[in-house]
């Protein structure tokens, strides 16, 4: 099982465009008839060479993940030594033991070369956090020992054989408090570096322990990651590379192209050499990128977006050069075909494969989608000649607001450059069916072979019974409280009678939460909206609600989840597991929001905190709201009709299901029954999960498998889902931003309706 430690870490789209009678899709009353050497880098920069007029440009590496004949429950570090040959510092998943395996014919088999001494395998003892292999096979690990007198760590230095010795070296104390090492390198068979957690690096000599030269990296702004090739050490933040030169010590002069190569592609993951140091490889979210030290450009070698490289779920360990066409890389990758997620990928490139597939198949959404990534990158493997373009219309930062965004894809759908699928999560989805936009996908999802929640599945059917659109997977607004501040089953009116419930949320918050449960109930028939419902809606939020304390004004909300080796992932404040801790510790008195994946260990934490924790439907003027996301569409102008139909009916398959990049529970029965039933935690009775909002405030909770009596409560509760929240990010930006006015008392519940339906009386008059 994976070893995981948790820290707590579009306006308008034109209605006189989208009548266009050369579209046949869903809609009431029709229906759908139908070079150079590719380790030095290629001219293009992509180590794919150069495609001449009328020729396609070939040469590609492809990807395959070995088996090992290990299930490596951990990898520290993977390198090529100087005879040759790799060797893994890991541990062995089956049996726990961390040890040193060898592979002698390219990482296609692997064997056992020595367990670490045993002092280090005795959990009473203390614990290992970082390893490192040198150039000539010798192992470091940084052990954290466990003594009467506190933590102590230290170094243990192994031969190639195994032979283990304590190092001499001791970190200095950081002020009063205990020093941690937060990074271990092994650069040279003379050199050891480590970084402490004050930002220092020291150089340690292998000989005698003694400190050669200490580099200050870290300041109150930049906490800099370290690599070394060769005699050069590479510190690195989100804005430049630094090098220094270990036998000097001294810092070397500027590398400004790896500097903004590693700001447009992302920090690095791992990297190696193949010259001795006198050029890098780097790998990152981008892919595998070339550098020769003192040039002008970073090239791209392997496109991350075509492999698994550029997945969110895949964090790289470490990379192994074999050769210029050959090369290693460790992984974590929850979605590997591992059982424990760590797996050992090849890459081999082949020069009879076409630089960039034959076919193109367009993607487009409004937001960036993890679980779209992550299928694209597993898709793409089955289908080499497939590169799916996915494009986040809104991506981070490019000042483009949602109707400007829907404006700009209707007009590239009706000239016939649009994408072929559409992720129509926020889009007006019910008017794109209406106009005729989108093809019927009943026959595809018949043919998926899955069991699906036909009350998710099939919410966007029209008349003639056409699935012009499906969601692949749902959230489900929830609220967790104690009984004297919610009742089973209360609806709204009562829920927003009380005066206490909503205590120390902010008012922009809550109105987004409300908006999926009661949206829903304010579309006439003509798609308008009532006046009279939004009205109720804000004032009875407003009663609720109370007074708005202004000395909270510009405060942000929003915590970070940290899964060790896998990055931060931001927590928003519209999701119900953002405020359970707060729930726990009183911060609040109720708890609602998106409910969108099942942590039954954390609910019973909480419930334990309170008197009589309850856990139900969230109350709205809609009556049992679920918010489908990942909706699917596939363009009835598409230019690759077949292709785009075999991509949805992936990402409809249990396989791509089964991803969880935390986007909402499948829709496929047997995928959503994986992704509650703690499968991942069987047999892992001793583990423990630790969340904490302080020092003082920590919930401590066995991880074990979800009991079969809650399976079924919650398979019972999905279906009897059977109103979709609105979806259509432009009407709910205008009730956000009026009904965050209500609630801080700067207008009235009249006045804000009234603004929220002028804005939307424009927005659906366009």
């Amino acid at each position: 099982m994976k070893d995981r430690k948790w820290r707590r870490v579009l306006g308008t789209l034109l209605a006189a465009i989208l009548i266009c009678a050369s579209l046949t899709g869903c809609s009431t009353g029709s229906k759908d008839g139908t070079g150079k050497d590719a380790g030095a880098g290629g001219e293009d920069g992509q180590g794919n060479g150069t495609e001449s007029a009328g020729e396609q440009a070939m040469g590609r590496f492809l990807e395959e993940e070995l088996d090992t004949g290990v299930v490596f429950g951990n990898i520290y570090d993977m390198k090529k030594l100087e005879d040759g040959s790799l060797r893994i510092i890991g541990t062995n998943g089956d049996n726990g033991n961390s040890g040193v395996w060898d592979s002698s014919d390219g990482g296609k088999t692997w064997q056992s070369v020595y367990d670490l001494p045993e002092e280090m395998q005795n959990p009473e003892k203390g614990w290992m956090d970082y390893a490192a292999i040198s150039p000539g096979g010798q192992v470091v690990c940084a052990f954290n020992e466990d003594t009467s007198s506190g933590v102590h760590p230290v170094l243990y230095l192994m031969d190639k054989e195994g032979k283990a010795d304590k190092m001499s070296f001791e970190l200095p104390k950081e002020g009063e408090s205990l020093n941690i090492t937060t990074d271990l390198l092994f650069p040279s068979n003379e050199w050891i570096v480590l970084k402490d957690g004050a930002g220092t690096a020291y150089q340690i000599n292998v000989s005698d322990s003694s400190v050669k030269y200490t580099y200050e990296l870290d300041s109150d702004v930049s906490v800099f990651q370290l690599y070394a090739v060769g005699n050069t050490l590479i510190a690195q933040d989100e804005t430049q590379v630094l090098c220094y030169d270990l036998q000097t010590g001294e810092q070397k002069d500027s590398e400004e192209a790896l500097s903004k190569g590693g700001s447009e592609n992302g920090l690095f993951h791992a990297v190696d050499t193949l010259d001795g140091g006198e050029s890098i490889y780097c790998l990152s979210g981008g892919g595998l990128y070339h550098y020769k030290f003192g040039g002008s450009v970073m090239e791209q070698l392997i496109d991350g977006n075509m492999n698994s490289l550029g997945a969110p779920a895949f964090y790289p360990i470490a990379l192994a050069m074999i050769d210029e066409q050959n090369l290693l890389v460790a992984a974590n990758d929850t979605n590997a075909s591992s059982a424990t997620g760590i797996c050992v990928l090849k890459y081999t490139y082949s020069a009879d494969t076409p630089a960039k597939p034959d076919k193109e198949l367009k993607m487009y959404s409004l937001y960036d989608n993890k679980e779209i990534r992550q299928s694209i990158s597993r898709f793409q493997k089955e289908h080499t000649d497939v590169y799916v373009n996915y494009q986040a219309v809104l991506s981070e930062g490019n000042g483009i607001n949602v109707s400007d965004a829907l404006k700009t894809m209707a007009t590239e759908i009706m000239a016939g450059n649009g994408p072929d699928v559409l992720l129509l999560d926020g889009m007006p989805v019910e008017t794109y069916i209406e106009k005729g936009i989108l093809k019927d996908l009943s026959a595809l999802l018949k043919e998926s072979g899955g069991s699906y929640f036909e009350n998710i599945l099939n919410v966007y059917q029209d008349a003639q019974g056409q699935i012009c659109a499906a969601p692949a997977r749902f959230m489900i607004p929830m609220i967790h409280a104690d009984s004297a501040y919610y009742s089973p089953g209360e609806d709204f009116d009562a829920f927003t009678e009380r005066k206490d419930t909503m205590v120390n949320m902010l008012p922009g918050t809550v109105v987004e939460k409300f908006w999926y449960t009661c949206g829903a109930a304010w579309q006439k028939e003509d798609k308008t909206l009532d006046e009279s419902k939004i009205t109720e809606f804000l004032t009875k939020l407003k009663n609720a609600y109370g007074e708005y304390d202004s000395s909270r004004e510009g405060e942000t909300v929003g915590m970070s989840m940290t899964m060790e080796g896998a990055g931060t992932e931001e927590v928003g404040d519209i999701y119900l597991s953002r405020g359970e801790l707060e729930l726990a510790f009183e911060k609040i008195n109720t708890n609602f929001g998106l409910c969108r994946d099942m942590d039954y260990g954390m609910q019973q934490a909480v419930d334990k905190k309170l008197k009589d924790g309850k856990m139900d439907l969230m109350p709205g003027q809609a009556d049992h709201v679920f918010v489908p996301t990942m909706v699917l569409g596939i363009s009835s102008k598409s230019a690759q009709p077949e292709m785009a139909e075999e991509f949805v009916k992936y990402l409809f398959s249990q396989e791509a299901q089964k991803i969880s990049q935390f986007g909402g529970f499948p829709v496929e029965k047997e995928s959503f029954r994986s992704v509650i039933d703690g499968h991942e935690y069987e047999g892992l009775g001793g583990i423990v999960g630790v969340a904490g909002l302080g020092m003082e405030e920590r919930l401590d909770y066995a991880m074990e498998p979800t009991p079969e009596e809650e399976i079924a409560k919650m398979t019972g509760l999905v279906e009897s889902l059977k109103t979709p929240s609105l979806q259509d990010d432009v009407i709910k930006e205008a009730v956000v931003e009026q009904g965050e006015k209500v609630l801080k008392g700067e207008l009235s519940p009249e006045e804000g309706a009234a603004a929220i339906m002028q804005k939307v009386n424009i927005y659906l008059a366009e």
